[in-house]
């Protein structure tokens, strides 16, 4: 079975998505096999890539609200080679509703990545909704470990505690639910602002590791423009080095037993 790494914060904003993608993209580069999947009802990861949303035939959607739905019918290839995408569409938003009615609806992904699978990935990738619903439930509890992707904001940090009492409550559900670290983005390295919000995230959750931050920079928005990943469309720029620092150090700590097939 692949390993599932979700971005997730309740907060919007964070940069989930390009994180998703370039850190994806870098763990491609490393060789290995990795599948994103978009369970956000705005489509952005799914935009992203390129894929027209408006002319999709189906999507996560079709997954979670119909079990019989084979996964082959919904996976599409990607601009990034060697990254699969399980793409999303604004019907996701119903399913909210469509679910509350059904038996175990919180474990509606984990099933279908348990029962079709199978060792076609060595990495699963998830872009999470900026919300706690039954989707965003359906993330943490389909997950082995969360990266938590979080601006250097006061704001950012005044809502980490309402994230982590969501993440104990999982715990019933998931008793295997990891935190693989802080995700920092958006980080201006000049900026006193960022240091001290890094300073106190290391104070106030001394157990919770610090990934290699990523700075902020327009060349994210220029690559999705152009439906690919930062690596693929700058691929020695600074961002891109930041992104391969953080997916080394991801891969180190949660997936360290698979070989490394491509240089």
């Amino acid at each position: 079975m692949p390993t599932v790494i979700a971005f997730f914060n309740q907060k919007g904003g964070t940069a989930k998505t390009t994180s998703t993608l370039n850190v994806g993209a870098a763990l491609v580069e490393r060789g290995r096999r990795v599948l994103a999947i978009d369970l956000d009802p705005q489509a952005s990861l799914t935009m992203a890539l390129g894929v027209d949303v408006i002319n999709l035939q189906q999507s996560i959607y079709d997954l979670l609200s119909d079990p019989d739905v084979p996964l082959d019918d919904v996976v599409l290839s990607t601009t990034v080679e060697g990254m699969d995408l399980i793409p999303s569409h604004p019907d996701l938003a119903a399913a909210e509703l469509e679910l509350l009615n059904e038996l175990e609806r919180e474990r509606r992904l984990e099933r279908i990545l348990d029962d079709q699978m199978l060792d076609r990935y060595d990495l699963v990738v998830i872009d999470s909704p900026p919300s706690l619903n039954i989707l965003s439930i359906n993330v943490l509890v389909a997950s082995d470990t969360l990266v938590i992707p979080i601006e250097p904001h006061p704001l950012s940090l005044m809502v980490l505690r309402r994230l982590f009492e969501t993440v104990n409550r999982i715990y019933r559900l998931n008793p295997n639910l990891t935190v693989a670290g802080f995700l920092p983005t958006k980080v201006h390295h000049s900026s006193r602002l960022a240091a001290d919000m890094i300073e106190m995230l290391r104070e106030q959750f001394p157990h919770v590791r610090l990934l290699p931050p990523i700075p902020l920079s327009v060349k994210s928005a220029e690559s999705i423009v152009d439906h690919t990943s930062i690596l693929q469309y700058m691929p020695n720029s600074p961002l891109s080095t930041a992104y391969r620092d953080a997916a080394r150090a991801l891969e180190e700590q949660v997936a360290p037993e698979v070989g490394h097939v491509r240089s």
